[in-house]
């Protein structure tokens, strides 16, 4: 492998490739999309994984990080253990990568209409 090819940005572009195609597999059709952002080159701790949901933003949580956040109850069982099952799903395409410390990897999760609606990529400044 080149050195070119094992540069954090390239393995974040490898894992989130392969991300979108396991989570797009999934059965809720409750994926949306997925993208990562970070000054990775930097420092690891900078990466940032989202994953945006389909459906109804009054019926998904915003801002949500399953390692840090508690979900507020309002939200469905079914719903946050599919969530836990994505965050595990991105953080294993990570780890495949060799992305030290995976499991420590910060994904979040929020509506795509949501995100859509505050502008965009501005909804996460």
């Amino acid at each position: 492998m080149s050195l070119l090819a094992s540069t954090p940005k390239r393995q974040c572009d490898r894992a989130v490739k392969r991300a979108r195609r396991e989570l797009a597999r999934g059965v809720t059709g409750l994926f949306s999309s997925v993208f990562w952002y970070g000054a990775v080159d930097l420092d690891r701790k900078h990466l940032v994984v989202w994953v945006l949901l389909a459906g109804s933003p009054s019926q998904l949580p915003a801002w949500y990080f399953p390692s840090k956040d508690r979900a507020d109850c309002q939200y469905d069982a079914e719903l946050l253990a599919e969530i836990k099952r994505m965050r595990e799903a991105v953080v294993a395409c990570f780890d495949r990568e060799g992305w030290r410390d995976a499991e420590r990897v910060d994904v979040g999760f929020d509506s795509e209409a949501r995100v859509r609606d505050g502008c965009g990529w501005h909804y996460f400044k």
